[in-house]
């Protein structure tokens, strides 16, 4: 994810956490096993309430559908990627310094166009624009986590989904947007992928911004992971926090990449990606 630090007790700070508990306390009004972290149950949040799409990401591949969440800064909602829609503003926002120091796509239209085309031929990941009011500020890439090569790394669990986002424009970073939206967008998949307990991420441990947006959004710092071209801070964002899952440590670690190698990757699968 590609935020800007916001400073110590600025407005856009104090903005997210004023959204952040407005929205736990409607969600505790509105529901009767509230978690300490929601959003609201209100006609502005429109999931089906049908069992959604079976296969590998499930859910995940009709987020499109999952209606719009009226938020200050506007109306969120997802759209599907469409490569010849979309490729010129994501390239565009991926050779902006600040994102490309964390993706690393920087360069020609052809080396963003690799990358979505890649990703679109995943069988357990898709990607989406996120807009405000129709208007695109983000990218976000949604992916079983437990079936992706990333489990190699972790104690994976079933069902756990992982987050790539990134803040597309620079006038929307360092004013708690990335936080609001990790905070939707993660209690939109739980509400949407039922058998889902936990939603990850696994941002550089350089990037402060990123991390501390994970943590304003309501995930935990679980460990830091060893990956391909970077180490990691697995931020998790659980359903249920009374009690929690069984923690990371090298001895789960180890248990899962035993489990990784039995069942094998999935050959098409995603390396974790730079968020």
């Amino acid at each position: 994810m590609t935020v800007s630090p916001l400073s110590p007790n600025s407005p856009a700070d104090a903005t997210v956490e004023a959204a952040v508990q407005a929205a736990a306390a409607q969600h505790a009004r509105t529901t009767a096993d509230a978690d300490p972290i929601g959003v609201p149950d209100d006609d502005t949040l429109r999931l089906t309430h049908r069992r959604l799409r079976e296969g590998l990401s499930g859910p995940l591949t009709e987020a499109n559908r999952w209606g719009t969440v009226s938020l200050p800064p506007g109306r969120f909602s997802f759209h599907e990627l469409h490569l010849k829609r979309d490729l010129p503003i994501i390239h565009e926002w991926m050779n902006d310094p600040e994102v490309a120091r964390w993706w690393e796509l920087a360069g020609g239209i052809e080396v963003t166009g690799k990358h979505l085309a890649a990703h679109s031929r995943l069988t357990h990941a898709t990607a989406y624009v996120g807009c405000l009011d129709d208007q695109p500020v983000s990218y976000w890439e949604l992916y079983r986590a437990d079936l992706d090569p990333l489990a190699r790394h972790y104690a994976a669990q079933p069902h756990d989904v992982g987050v790539h986002v990134l803040i597309g424009p620079a006038a929307h970073r360092g004013q708690g947007l990335g936080s609001l939206l990790l905070l939707v967008v993660s209690e939109l998949i739980l509400r949407a992928a039922p058998d889902t307990q936990r939603v990850i991420a696994e941002p550089d441990v350089r990037n402060a911004a990123s991390i501390a947006a994970f943590r304003r959004a309501g995930f935990r710092r679980s460990v830091d992971l060893s990956l391909p071209g970077k180490t990691a801070a697995l931020m998790i964002r659980e359903r249920h926090r009374d009690g929690g899952p069984t923690p990371d440590t090298p001895e789960t670690q180890r248990a899962a990449a035993a489990r990784s190698g039995a069942k094998g990757a999935p050959a098409n699968g995603n390396p974790a990606a730079t968020e």
